[in-house]
């Protein structure tokens, strides 16, 4: 069985040593690596090129900066394995990880195979992360695995059969199609192990100290994501899991951004209008109903616009 691991890069030059050294060296060997370079400026491109000379499964191309989306579609229709596996490039997964996802596909029988993953921080602290955060015995919670494609083997058809590709040139393209892919998952394994190393940087786009516009992407990347559940045919039999997405990543977590920035503002109001026109019963959804307590205090203060009794509450 082929396994394609996607590299997307972008000016992560010293990161690359442990992602390339972490994937060259899996003890599972049918790989090939696709090393998508993104116009990088900052020598990556060197490097990738380096890499390549060295071991004849790496592939590396070469394209003007279009953005993670961009890069990743790129390469899934460049892929000629069986599964994708996708890593970033500055993160790194552990040795054995690859192998171990594959002695869950059943001989090619899974869709997707799932495993847990650790934050690593720059001064080596790491916290253990699970990647689906509810009872994985019912078959539906694996949509809400984070939304991320890392940390996923995945069978390549679903995203060639169902048409599906990452959104180009957005804010948190990964929430518009990774819950799709999923829903179109007729059977999966999940590793519950932290198997794969997922940086945080400072610099990261979603680690501003100043406001980022970008951010109010969230709206036209969840529309997107809504509108496939329905013209796809999966509305109904995943309006829990869809109606959940919508409170954790625009209620709960969008806001969380918006509030910390005067300019920010103005969008709470959009997302409580967005929550009674979509959802207008979310407070009885299952996965929110499992939520702490502060989590739902925090939601509703948002969805009723109480802005400066939220921000309260979230110094203390």
């Amino acid at each position: 069985m082929k396994i394609s691991v996607i590299i997307p890069v972008y000016n992560v030059k010293d990161y690359l040593d442990k992602c390339f050294e972490s994937i060259i060296n899996q003890s599972y060997s049918n790989l090939e690596i696709l090393v998508v370079d993104d116009g990088s400026s900052d020598g990556s491109s060197l490097l990738c090129d380096e890499y390549a000379n060295k071991d004849e499964r790496i592939k590396v191309f070469h394209l003007e900066n279009g953005g993670a989306a961009a890069a990743r579609n790129f390469a899934i229709k460049n892929a000629t394995g069986d599964y994708l596996f996708f890593v970033d490039g500055d993160d790194y997964i552990d040795l054995d990880t690859i192998e171990k996802m594959v002695n869950l596909t059943d001989n090619g029988q899974k869709d997707i195979v799932y495993c847990d993953y650790y934050k690593y921080f720059e001064d080596g602290n790491k916290e253990a992360v699970k990647l689906i955060p509810f009872d994985t015995d019912n078959y539906k919670t694996h949509i809400l695995a984070m939304p991320g494609p890392v940390c996923k083997l995945i069978k390549k058809e679903l995203f060639l059969d169902n048409d599906l590709y990452f959104l180009n040139g957005k804010c948190f393209e990964d929430n518009a199609v990774m819950p799709l892919i999923s829903a179109f998952a007729n059977d999966v394994a999940y590793l519950k192990e932290p198997k794969y190393y997922y940086l945080q940087r400072e610099g990261s786009s979603l680690n501003k100290s100043v406001y980022n516009p970008k951010w109010e992407d969230i709206f036209e990347v969840l529309d997107y994501l809504y509108d496939g559940f329905v013209s796809l045919g999966k509305y109904d039999e995943y309006f829990d899991e869809l109606e959940y997405i919508y409170i954790e990543y625009l209620l709960h977590a969008a806001n969380l951004r918006f509030i910390s920035y005067n300019e920010g503002i103005k969008n709470v109001a959009l997302v409580s209008k967005t929550m009674k026109e979509k959802f207008p019963k979310w407070r009885n959804n299952k996965y929110y109903k499992k939520e702490n307590i502060k989590y739902k205090i925090i939601c509703n203060l948002f969805f009723n616009n109480q802005i400066s009794l939220a921000r309260k509450l979230l110094r203390r």
